[in-house]
C-alpha cells in the first residue's frame, strides 16, 4: 500500500532489480496510462537500467486486467488461473521463477464487489506459494477506504512497506515485530517505540527483528540498554537474523541473563 508516487517507484525499482538479479522473469502490471517508456524513465531515475531486460523478455510490462470485466465483475478463479500460465512459461524459458507487481487501482472503480476482492486476496497467497511465484498487489491508499484496506491487509500473509526507508512495528499481545530499517532516519521512532514496549507498563516478552532489512549499532545498543533496565524476572526473547545477533553481542547482550537471543529466521 502506498500514498506517494515517488516512493512507489522506488519500491518497484528495488523489487524488480532483485528479481532480475536472481534470474527471475519479472512482470509489471501497470495502469493503462503507464507506457514501457514511462517505466524505463522511472527506473532510470531510481537506479536500475532495464533496457536489456526488456529486450530479452526478462522484464515484461503489461496493462491487462485478468479475471475482471466491469459488467460481470471480478472472477477470482479466472484471475488465479491467469497466474499459472506465466510461471509455466517462464520455467520453460529457463528463468528461475516469476515475480509480479500488479497495480490494483482498477479495483477502486465500478463493478468490483469488495467481498469478492477480499476473497480473492485471501486465496492468492497459498496458490502462489505452490507455484513458486512472488506477487505484490499495489493498493493506492488514496483510492480505497480505510476499512477495505484493513480487510485487504489481513488477507495478505506479508506486506511491503510503502517506502524503502520506512520502519514499522506490529504488536500482538506481548509480541512486537519490527520491519524495515532501523537507522538514523528512523531513530526517534525506534527509540520511542522500544522504550515503551520494553520498559513501559505493558511490556512485551518477545521482540522479532527478522524483517528488519537493516539495523545500525545505535539500535542494537538501545535494545540492550532497555533490556538491562527490565527486572531480572522478566525474560525477553529476541528473534533475529545472524547479522542482528552479531550487533547485539557486540553491544554486550550476552551479559544480561534475562535476555535470550534466537537466530531462527530463514533468509532465502
Amino acid at each position: 500500500m502506498f500514498d506517494d508516487q515517488a516512493c512507489r517507484w522506488q519500491v518497484r525499482a528495488a523489487y524488480v532489480e532483485q528479481g532480475l538479479a536472481r534470474g527471475e522473469q519479472v512482470v509489471l502490471y501497470t495502469d493503462p496510462a503507464t507506457t514501457v517508456y514511462d517505466v524505463m524513465a522511472r527506473f532510470t531515475e531510481c537506479g536500475p537500467a532495464v533496457d536489456s531486460a526488456l529486450a530479452a523478455g526478462q522484464l515484461l510490462v503489461c496493462t491487462e486486467i485478468a479475471g475482471f470485466d466491469p459488467r460481470r465483475g471480478l472472477d477470482p478463479d479466472a484471475r488465479i488461473r491467469f497466474w499459472l500460465e506465466p510461471t509455466t512459461r517462464a520455467r520453460t524459458q529457463g528463468f528461475t521463477g516469476v515475480r509480479i507487481m500488479a497495480d490494483m487501482g482498477w479495483a477502486a472503480g465500478p463493478g468490483v464487489d469488495h467481498d469478492v476482492l477480499v476473497e480473492y486476496e485471501s486465496r492468492l497467497s497459498a496458490v502462489l506459494a505452490d507455484i513458486n511465484l512472488t506477487a505484490v498487489c499495489e493498493y493506492d491508499q488514496r483510492l480505497f477506504d480505510e476499512h477495505l484496506l484493513q480487510r485487504i491487509g489481513r488477507a495478505h500473509s506479508k506486506k511491503v512497506l510503502s517506502r524503502l526507508d520506512a520502519l514499522e512495528f506490529t504488536r500482538v499481545g506481548t509480541q512486537l515485530w519490527a520491519a524495515g530499517e532501523a537507522d538514523l532516519t528512523t531513530r526517534d521512532a525506534f527509540d520511542t517505540t522500544l522504550a515503551d514496549a520494553l520498559t513501559g507498563l505493558d511490556r512485551i516478552t518477545v521482540l522479532d527483528l527478522c524483517e528488519l532489512c537493516f539495523m545500525d549499532g545505535h539500535s542494537a545498543r538501545t535494545i540492550v540498554r532497555l533490556a538491562h533496565r527490565r527486572p531480572a524476572s522478566q525474560l525477553l526473547t529476541i528473534r533475529c537474523l545472524p547479522i542482528h545477533n552479531q550487533l547485539l553481542r557486540l553491544s554486550n547482550a550476552s551479559a544480561i541473563p534475562h535476555l535470550v537471543v534466537q537466530e531462527e529466521c530463514f533468509v532465502p
